[in-house]
């Protein structure tokens, strides 16, 4: 038996879909259970946001077994509020051994692949891992920023390959165990291109029926269209520098370059709508002559639209952010560009 976890939006749940597919794939025999109980518990201060809770089977019709069905009503209750009260989400999202040790007490026993962090969080300082923190300040900064996005595009095959070693996703797994959540797909190198015909089967969004997004699909169909996902709010954390430090015009300036008459689609959260529309700078754009529309009435459980609007154009600009991801790799032009800040980003190109 092996168990897949999931949770947070649809792009991270997706890319644990594809997890659960490669681990499959590299491993036919046994059973396979997908874990997603963190849509169940009440939110707290400090837990990432679940969106619109889990939407795989709402929006993709997939049906995958779920390890709830393997508890009685009350032996799920009593796991639901063991890992509550862990309070994971203060150790840096830390679910795994509380999931695991909930399912021993309940007679299921696994082993976690998926990394304590707690060996991380309590670990002491030392001049190693001191002078990373004050090379993490540094890389915050204008200079930092670019010297590192400089030393990443520099190494990227090494760090590549790092990152590949330490997470195999097919590779052998023995039998019960609780893994994935890695969300390493968005990375280059890393076999997506395995299972892409099973994913993009999988990925089948529904039919578009409304007139508003018909209407702008069309648009998108029948232009030179460029999909520009800004996602801010709750992303801010990480994609805070692509806005301060040029990451947006780069990409633009590079659109414009090879692309004729290039048609720009903003995809933002509905808190950032309003900011886009007043730094048109920022990205290096000027609303008055360039074409420019703003996709921004797609909410709750429509708001998967988005990434099927930004699937269809014939390029992409994203960032840190899984669910823009998707809607550039899910793009089908053979001749497109994606733009992504991160060298190791699965993408074309890098700014």
């Amino acid at each position: 038996m092996r168990i897949v976890h999931m949770d947070s939006g649809l792009g991270n749940q997706m890319l644990d879909y594809a997890e659960y597919l490669a681990i499959k794939e590299a491993n036919p025999e046994g059973a396979y259970y997908i874990e997603k109980l963190i849509y169940e518990l009440p939110y707290m201060p400090g837990m990432f946001s679940q969106w619109n809770g889990y939407e795989l089977e709402r929006i993709f019709g997939l049906k995958l077994p779920d390890v709830k069905e393997l508890f009685s009503e009350e032996q799920w209750q009593r796991i639901l509020d063991k890992v509550g009260e862990s309070s994971f989400w203060n150790e840096d999202w830390n679910f795994a051994p509380y999931v695991t040790k909930a399912f021993a007490d309940e007679g299921i026993e696994l082993l976690n692949l998926i990394p304590d962090k707690r060996s991380i969080i309590n670990k002491p300082l030392t001049i190693t891992t001191k002078s990373r923190k004050v090379l993490a300040i540094f890389f915050r900064t204008r200079l930092g920023y670019h010297i590192k996005r400089y030393l990443r595009a520099m190494l990227q095959k090494e760090l590549i390959q790092k990152k590949n070693a330490s997470i195999d996703i097919f590779r052998e797994y023995p039998d019960n165990v609780y893994i994935g959540h890695s969300l390493a797909f968005r990375y280059k190198g890393f076999g997506i291109e395995k299972i892409e015909n099973k994913l993009r089967e999988s990925f089948q969004f529904p039919e578009i029926i409304d007139n508003k997004n018909k209407d702008i699909m069309e648009c998108i169909r029948s232009t030179n269209s460029v999909a520009i996902h800004a996602r801010r709010s709750d992303m801010l954390f990480v994609n805070g520098d692509c806005y301060k430090f040029g990451f947006f015009k780069r990409a633009v300036k590079f659109i414009k370059k090879n692309i004729d008459k290039p048609v720009f689609f903003f995809f933002c959260d509905e808190k950032s709508t309003g900011w886009c529309e007043n730094n048109e700078k920022i990205f290096g754009l000027d609303f008055s002559k360039d074409m420019v529309y703003f996709v921004d009435w797609n909410k709750g459980n429509e708001s998967f639209r988005d990434m099927q609007l930004m699937a269809e154009c014939k390029h992409n600009i994203f960032t840190q952010s899984s669910f823009g991801f998707w809607g550039a790799y899910l793009n089908r032009n053979p001749q497109k560009i994606t733009c992504a800040p991160d060298p190791l980003f699965l993408a074309t190109n890098t700014f």
